[in-house]
């Protein structure tokens, strides 16, 4: 069974057997490679970040199509192994795993409707990313939460 370690925010892949590691690590592997593939794609500057959208022609070419579908296609994949480690995981882990995604809603709804508020008043457009960060910044803050009331 996977140890939360690093107060609520990591698993240490150590603790995990062999089909379980095999299932972890490669979901890891696949959601890092479409991280870099959407990397990509943000380069190309049609869909802005942090405010900044880009008012230039859209990038349509085989590199950034290329780019798109590696993200769709490795995310699939990783979303399909993490799904199969998940499933073997014991009841405490699966608390964990739902507690910090109900905090990374909780983040996204109440630090998104804070970010969208005063948008108007500082010249600022929220778009997806910032969002985004508001459901890391909650389930960061579910994980130590977790940590503080389940495994202290």
């Amino acid at each position: 069974m996977a140890k939360i370690s690093f107060y609520g925010s990591w698993i240490d892949v150590k603790s995990l057997n062999k089909k379980d590691k095999k299932n972890y690590v490669t979901s890891m592997v696949f959601f890092f490679l479409g991280a870099l593939a959407w990397g990509f794609h943000l380069a190309g500057g049609e869909t802005g970040f942090l405010s900044a959208n880009n008012e230039g022609d859209p990038n349509t070419g085989i590199l950034f199509t290329f780019a798109r579908l590696a993200v769709i296609v490795c995310g699939t994949i990783a979303i399909t192994f993490y799904t199969k480690f998940v499933k073997t995981q014991d009841e405490l882990f699966k608390r964990y795993h739902d507690y910090v995604l109900s905090w990374g809603s909780l983040g996204f709804v109440f630090l998104g409707i804070g970010i969208s508020l005063a948008a108007p008043y500082f010249d600022f457009q929220p778009s997806y990313y910032e969002f985004f960060l508001a459901f890391a910044i909650g389930t960061m803050i579910g994980g130590a939460r977790f940590h503080k009331e389940y495994l202290k």
